[in-house]
């Protein structure tokens, strides 16, 4: 106690008696600190010097940190915004509308001779019927051998010459290169393999028509004579040939032997069909703007080359593939060639038929009578076949010239309404 009196001793005086209670107060508190301590501890400055080097030290304080609970607020739940869908009418424009690709109709029709064949003594157009006002035109037939005598060696001047009478006359021509026995020898001596037979009493050989050899070389042969004459205006049509009996139809009249040494060389329906349709795509692609046919017969007593070949004609072009009958009289129609007479009847529905008298009145292999001329000639424009061969003996005979005009009045009639 002496340690403390002295201290505030040494104090001055309080101002008032507020600020000696005060201290008063203050005294009593810090002696029951000092007790609480413990009381053993060193006195407390409570007026330390000011100029004292000692950075004061306090103990740092420590408050508790504010805890505060966090602020929950509840999601704000909106229903989504549902716009109904913007629904326009489909924009609808007309289709563009073009005009169907119309395929040219080939009008083949008229009165044609069926003249004699074209060779060094021999012209087609001939002076008998360059007269006649109901001649429309002329079956031209030159052999493929006058044509191109040696391989790759071709002579024109056998139709050169046709052509400039047609030209002279301004009449048609229907082409037919025949084949067969009429093919080129030579043929032999580049490998083609040749098939001898019997012709009229005369031993020929035509090549074998699925013969690589011949095929190709016949190939090269319809190849060159379309680049010469496809854009000729005079030639109204082509017949397609192969190497058949008589190189202008489709038909082989073989005996029953010659069937068999045929089918021994390898002969099968499957290789005709190839060979005829090759050839035909030959011709087609030859003669791109003319109308082209091929003659139909039953072969070996089938109708399945006739039907395959003009299946595939048709298939590939259309308007301008048609059919021809070289056997044609109401008999054979109606009773022997009745199948090759319904090919005829359904061609003609697509594109064209065409008919060549299976003979003349009187004359020939097949003579006809007047009336069966003039049934056959009824029996082609009953179904729509206005093309017509008729042969130069009938077309020169004046007893028949009302009958053949009245009929090429009636084609033209018929097809002046197409």
């Amino acid at each position: 106690m002496q340690t403390l009196n002295n201290k505030i001793g040494n104090k001055a005086p309080f101002k008032n008696a507020s600020d000696a209670l005060t201290s008063i107060l203050f005294l009593v508190l810090s002696s029951l600190l000092l007790v609480g301590c413990g009381g053993g501890a060193a006195p407390i400055d409570l007026n330390p010097p000011s100029n004292s080097n000692d950075t004061p030290t306090t103990d740092p304080v420590v408050t508790d940190p504010v805890v505060t609970d966090p602020v929950v607020t509840d999601p704000v739940i909106t229903d989504p915004v549902v716009t109904d869908p913007v629904v326009t009418d489909p924009v609808v424009t007309d289709p563009v509308v073009t005009d169907p690709v119309v395929e040219p109709t080939y009008k083949v029709s008229g009165t044609f001779c069926s003249c004699g064949p074209t060779s060094q003594t021999n012209s087609s157009i001939n002076r008998d019927t360059e007269n006649l006002d109901y001649l429309d035109g002329v079956l031209v037939r030159i052999s493929w051998a006058d044509m191109n005598p040696q391989a790759g060696i071709y002579d024109w001047s056998y139709l050169d010459e046709q052509i400039g009478y047609a030209e002279q006359r301004n009449t048609k021509i229907a082409l037919a290169i025949l084949n067969g026995p009429y093919a080129p020898t030579w043929l032999a001596e580049e490998g083609a393999t040749m098939f001898e037979y019997t012709l009229r009493g005369n031993v020929v050989s035509l090549p074998l028509p699925w013969d690589t050899v011949y095929l190709s070389y016949y190939q090269a042969f319809i190849e060159e004579l379309g680049a010469r004459y496809s854009g000729n205006e005079f030639i109204d049509l082509v017949h397609i040939t192969n190497s058949t009996t008589n190189g202008f139809e489709m038909q082989y009249t073989f005996n029953s032997a010659q069937i068999t040494d045929f089918e021994t060389a390898g002969y099968t329906e499957e290789l005709l069909i190839n060979s005829w349709t090759t050839i035909i795509d030959a011709y087609a692609t030859a003669f791109p703007n003319k109308p082209i046919d091929v003659e139909v017969h039953p072969v070996f007593f089938s109708d399945k080359i006739a039907t395959d070949v003009v299946d595939h004609g048709l298939a590939l072009y259309g308007k301008r593939f048609g059919v021809l009958a070289a056997w044609w009289s109401e008999h054979n129609a109606k009773n022997v060639y009745t199948s090759m007479f319904t090919i005829l009847k359904n061609v003609q529905k697509e594109s064209f038929a065409g008919v060549q008298l299976v003979g003349a009145v009187s004359t020939g292999l097949n003579p006809l009578t007047e009336e069966q001329l003039a049934a056959a000639l009824q029996l082609a424009i009953d179904n729509g076949f206005y093309y017509m061969e008729i042969w130069n003996n009938d077309l020169a005979n004046t007893q028949l010239s009302d009958l053949i005009t009245n009929n090429d009045n009636l084609i033209e009639a018929q097809t002046a309404v197409q």
